[in-house]
């Protein structure tokens, strides 16, 4: 069989979808699975085992510079729907499910098409309230597949080990317990905050090191902070790549951050997680696992407002409650 998943954006969505395409292959071991992803997201499943073809789409460089170079935008995604249309597949399965994606499958030329929402003239599944994951387990039932477990899986290869090895060695000598910080996430609405981060990091025991991450733009408000509030800990916001920073996290004893996509690589990566929750519903893209929880304030409305909370619902979170899940998930 030949078979077209399309997973585009964001990180965590793509990453959500990584136990679905292991249980594609599960279903159908002898089968040929093709994934159009986003170049960005490409690192998800750089070495994922189950993937044997890779179609990318530069989706943010067509979102931010089409009217600048429309030209170039027709071009690149008529070389991805040329790809698409090249092979004839058994089944496209669309776990997107947006416009962004669904034009793709709708191009696909193949005998049965499934797609995570409801589209004109397509098999398929729709319910906001479900979990992500949950969703898209739906959306493979729908194509007739037998779903048992999909939880998230991150590959990493022995480049990445070898580096993240070498980086323990200098900035953790004595073998401490490493706790993450990630304090930003897309949305300022969704960040715990920074103060919060300090005051929680003064607070860990003498056996622990704060490690804290981020992007490019996170280093210098890090980096001022462990400057100006006495703050322990090292600041390797953008000095590491995707899977550099998973296998960081594999070798921590638990990670702290909002609704993030540093969350879900705890979850995939089997590293305890403490997520602050505001805006946004756990139910429907928090982490799972066992060595999960989520703090939010008792009162929180799940407004999903990107920032400006009327509640301050996040600052309501206080770093000795957040302790005090460490304490639990860490033993």
């Amino acid at each position: 069989m030949n078979i077209l998943v399309i997973k585009q954006t964001s990180l965590g969505d793509v990453l959500h979808s990584t136990g679905h395409i292991r249980t594609i292959r599960e279903n159908f071991p002898d089968s040929r699975i093709t994934l159009l992803t986003a170049t960005s997201s490409y690192d998800i499943y750089r070495h994922n085992p189950n993937i044997d073809d890779v179609i990318l789409f530069e989706r943010y460089r067509v979102k931010s510079d089409w009217y600048k170079h429309p030209l170039w935008a027709i071009q690149h995604i008529s070389d991805v729907m040329r790809q698409v249309r090249s092979c004839d597949y058994d089944v496209a399965i669309d776990l997107q499910g947006r416009l962004k994606s669904v034009i793709f499958l709708y191009a696909a030329k193949a005998k049965r098409k499934i797609v995570k929402g409801n589209w004109w003239g397509l098999d398929g599944f729709r319910q906001r309230e479900l979990h992500a994951i949950r969703e898209m387990d739906e959306v493979l039932n729908k194509a007739g597949l037998v779903v048992n477990d999909t939880h998230m899986e991150l590959h990493v290869s022995s480049v990445e080990r070898q580096k993240v090895k070498q980086l323990l060695t200098e900035i953790n000598p004595g073998n401490k317990k490493l706790v993450i910080l990630s304090p930003f996430t897309r949305w300022p609405g969704k960040n715990w905050p920074l103060d919060h981060f300090a005051q929680f990091a003064k607070n860990l025991s003498e056996d622990m090191r704060a490690v804290f991450t981020g992007s490019d733009t996170d280093g210098a408000p890090i980096q001022k902070l462990l400057d100006s509030d006495s703050v322990l800990g090292v600041n390797l916001a953008g000095k590491l790549s995707l899977l550099e920073f998973a296998e960081l996290v594999k070798q921590s004893s638990a990670l702290l951050t909002g609704d993030s996509f540093p969350m879900h690589v705890a979850g995939a990566m089997g590293t305890p997680v403490i997520a602050v929750f505001g805006p946004t519903d756990e139910g429907r893209v928090g982490p799972v696992g066992r060595n999960a929880i989520v703090l939010r304030a008792d009162d929180c409305d799940r407004c999903y407002r990107r920032s400006n909370c009327p509640k301050r619902c996040m600052e309501r979170v206080s770093p000795k409650q957040v302790m005090e899940s460490l304490l639990q998930v860490t033993g």
